[in-house]
């Protein structure tokens, strides 16, 4: 019998980039990693319709041979998921646990009163910000703790941060490719910021799973050749390509962001972020430490912060090294003893 079973989307075999996948392999591995490789299952729910018909009799399998069961389903699978797995542990009593991943959860228990009362009935619900257990503890929630987003990256040491001599400055975003991820908020602010300032003060590379195909062919047609796309980078590559860029851009007003992980990439590859003030960004975004916040949708503001640092790059520069301190605070083998130590 195996100490622990991850209930996840990891999309075995494919190069899937979203959130949700990577953030599933990464606790499994780290659970490998501190148990042992044998104390671990895993069971994937990748697959949509052909995962719901075999639904009932994964959940059975995982309950007879796992000790602790460790669920990470989307927004999508957590109504079929819980209450099955709920109902079905009556029968074998394990413990049961759930890591989720984003900040929507609070909204969801809210709306769903049989959701409430069968993640009541949970070991522990791990959520990434203490804003998340704020408000499920107003819903009565007793069963939920702080365990941040963490990223498996290696982290620059001091001597290879890099710090630009000449214009012009690079920026990337480094997210899903969707509106709501503000990547349009951050090409108006890039094309308007080098047209005030009347030269090509910045270039603005994208990065990402591009999930809306139609929205983001249509606005990317015509872009000057400042603006580009360049396709998705592996997770564990992330520190490689960063390091290379004067800061990240992060204008989303995303309604599931949480403890966006591209923030963590930021920090180990030394960068600082210019981010929307956005649920629980400035948790990781701190003022003069690790970046600049701005309002919200707010993208004049956002233009001006970019003006101000084509004239005082220092005051980016001046916070790599303290990107790379906070870094080492979400490396995975941290992060994951909140959840052992309730196993």
């Amino acid at each position: 019998m195996k100490q622990v079973i991850v209930l996840g989307h990891f999309s075995l075999g494919k190069n899937d980039a979203n959130g949700q996948t990577i953030k599933t392999r990464i606790i499994s591995q780290a659970l490998m990693e501190q148990l042992g490789v044998s104390a671990v299952g895993l069971a994937d729910t990748h697959g949509r319709w052909k995962f719901l018909f075999r639904l009932p009799l994964s959940i059975l399998k995982i309950l007879i041979n796992g000790k602790n069961i460790v669920m990470m389903p989307a927004y999508k699978g957590i109504h079929l998921i819980t209450p099955l797995l709920v109902l079905l542990n009556t029968f074998f009593h394990r413990h049961l646990h759930y890591v989720v991943i984003g900040g929507w959860l609070p909204d969801y228990a809210r709306r769903f009163p049989l959701l409430r009362v069968c993640l009541k009935r949970f070991n522990g619900i791990y959520v990434e910000t203490s804003a998340m257990q704020k408000e499920l503890a107003k819903l009565e929630f007793k069963n939920v703790y702080v365990m941040p987003n963490c990223k498996s990256l290696s982290i620059l040491s001091k001597t290879q941060l890099y710090y630009p001599e000449s214009t012009p400055y690079k920026l990337c975003t480094f997210s899903r490719v969707i509106k709501e991820k503000g990547i349009e908020d951050a090409i108006k602010a890039v094309n308007e910021c080098n047209a005030r300032i009347g030269k090509i003060m910045y270039t603005l590379d994208i990065y990402g799973q591009i999930e809306q195909k139609d929205w983001f062919n249509n606005l990317m047609c015509n872009q000057p050749e400042v603006i580009n796309y360049k396709g998705i980078i592996p997770f564990h590559k992330s520190t490689d390509v960063l390091k290379d860029y004067f800061a990240l851009l992060f204008p989303t007003y995303y309604k599931g962001e949480a403890f966006a992980g591209t923030l963590i990439d930021a920090l180990a590859a030394g960068i600082p972020t210019i981010a929307s003030d956005w649920h629980s960004n400035p948790d990781l975004v701190i003022e003069g430490e690790t970046g600049i916040l701005f309002p919200t949708h707010d993208i004049d503001a956002l233009i001006h912060i970019l003006i101000e640092m084509s004239n005082h790059p220092e005051r980016l520069l001046n916070m790599k090294e303290k990107c790379i301190i906070h870094a080492e605070k979400y490396k995975p083998e941290n992060v994951i003893q909140v959840l052992i130590q309730k196993l």
